[in-house]
């Protein structure tokens, strides 16, 4: 048995050999093929960060050095040290560690780097040509593209370069180019000589050092980061804050990861604007084979909803400070109608307590009352602070409910309230009905409604008419009520 055969067969399945040599023949032919680098770079980062921080300030940060994921980068570096025979000062002992830490101050912890993939092309005559494309790293979306629902930025290499070397200041070391990856690494070749220290300072000799050896310094990882195929822009100045590159002129396209979550996709096109050139793509996994489609275009609007066109013209802010002074006018014409109100409203409190108590000695019933403007229409209850229509101040009500034993059955209703409208004037309302529970839905019965808009000092005197309607209504319609509940009239006398 072949490897191939042992290892599939210790997975718990079994190829045929032609399968086999299939896959090996595809890997082969991946492996054997010439591979053409392209002008473009590729930046994984998770949506967010993407959306709003970089397209939406144009910018690229490079992070400090020691925020990377090699070990032999995030950890400090003690470079060789020499002096000739007469350098005073040597440090003895402890006093090594603290000179290399201050050099390494000087070079790691002021560089910073940002980290991109190269991108390959295979020949027409491969299957899967896209086996190499700076977008296609499985393991590089899992780790940086937030597990596939992230994104890749696209970069013109050659701009992206320019705008570093432009754009960073000339007090500063600038290095660019591909990582080499290997299983040793030592700290250079030429050491740190303490006479030139002491005559040119740390920092210039620390500079000096990482010049002279920024390949091994900056362009080295181990081995196992190979996959990555990184391309590196370092910058190495004296401030220990992150830097940034205008990466408007050098972006070239966002390619979308898998899992990109379709609620982010209208902040990512609203963010595009400002990039009227940039291609999108979006990648898609299936079968294991990672595709890619595009470019896609923003999606057409959706059909406008009925609130989306206000009625009212006029900008955000002119319609905004409407709604607020209308609500501000609504809450003291509010306060000012609730006191014109009051008075009457207590004899309405107090009349439908006394009707309930009286109401509830019919027998089999239960009587109670409680506040609710039932009284007043649908239509003419008040609305919102500045919609169209009329204007109510102020309402407020107390109803009368009477339900016959056992409940739900059979109910009967009277009610009274009151609104303060414009003028000011003052709308009184009356109502009973009964109410019957039925399989199919309640069934309401109008049987007495009456309504009277009047000044202030005529509201008294119509109150206590209206009132005599409702007690005198209440009467006239418990015959009904006493006959649909299974009560004789004269059982309830």
């Amino acid at each position: 048995m072949t490897s191939s055969e042992s290892s599939a067969s210790n997975r718990g399945f079994s190829l045929s050999r032609a399968a086999l040599d299939a896959l090996d023949a595809l890997e082969l032919e991946v492996a054997g093929a010439q591979r053409s680098e392209t002008n473009d770079l590729y930046h994984y980062t998770n949506a967010n960060v993407a959306m709003y921080n970089i397209l939406a300030s144009g910018t690229l940060r490079l992070s400090p050095f020691e925020s990377t994921n090699d070990l032999w980068e995030s950890r400090p570096l003690h470079p060789n040290l020499s002096s000739h025979h007469d350098d005073e000062n040597w440090p003895e002992g402890s006093g090594h560690m603290d000179l290399w830490a201050d050099i390494d101050r000087n070079i790691r912890l002021h560089a910073k780097v940002v980290c991109l993939t190269r991108d390959f092309t295979l020949p027409d005559h491969v299957w899967n040509r896209d086996a190499s494309r700076g977008w296609g790293h499985l393991s590089l979306w899992a780790h940086y593209g937030t597990s596939h629902t992230g994104v890749c930025l696209r970069f013109d290499r050659a701009r992206l370069i320019t705008a570093f070397q432009e754009q960073t200041g000339s007090a500063a070391l600038r290095f660019h180019g591909p990582v080499r990856y290997v299983s040793t690494q030592g700290v250079g070749p030429h050491g740190l000589d303490i006479g030139q220290i002491r005559e040119f300072g740390v920092d210039a000799a620390a500079l000096a050092y990482a010049k002279a050896n920024h390949e091994s310094l900056f362009f080295r990882k181990y081995r196992d980061w190979e996959n990555e195929a990184e391309y590196r822009l370092v910058l190495l100045n004296q401030s220990l804050l992150p830097a940034h590159i205008d990466i408007r002129d050098a972006l070239s396209g966002v390619v979308l990861g898998d899992a990109f979550p379709e609620r982010q996709r209208p902040a990512l096109w609203e963010v595009l604007k400002a990039y009227p050139d940039v291609e999108v793509q979006q990648l898609r996994f299936q079968n294991r084979y990672l595709h890619c489609f595009g470019p896609l275009a923003p999606e057409p609007a959706a059909k406008a909803a009925p609130w989306a066109e206000p009625r009212r013209s006029g900008s955000l802010e002119e319609r905004l400070g409407a709604f607020l002074e209308a609500t501000a006018e609504a809450n003291e014409l509010r306060e000012s109608g609730k006191l014109l109100a009051a008075d009457h409203l207590t004899i309405i409190d107090q009349a439908m307590a006394a009707l309930s108590a009286e109401l509830g000695s019919w027998p089999e019933v239960e009587s109670t009352a409680h506040r609710h403007p039932e009284a007043v229409p649908v239509e003419q209850r008040s609305r919102q602070p500045g919609t169209p229509g009329e204007r109510v101040h102020y309402q407020a009500g107390f109803m009368c409910v009477v339900e016959n034993l056992p409940k739900p059955s059979h109910t009967l209703v009277a009610a009274a309230a009151v609104q303060v409208l414009d003028g000011p004037r003052l709308r009184l309302h009356g109502l009973v009905r009964t109410e019957h529970s039925d399989p199919d839905g309640n069934r309401r019965a109008e049987h007495w409604r009456a309504a009277s808009e009047v000044s202030a000092d005529e509201a008294a005197s119509a109150l206590s008419a209206l009132l005599a309607g409702v007690r005198a209504a209440v009467n006239t319609v418990r015959p009904t009520f006493d006959e649909q509940r299974g009560q004789t009239p004269g059982e309830a006398g």
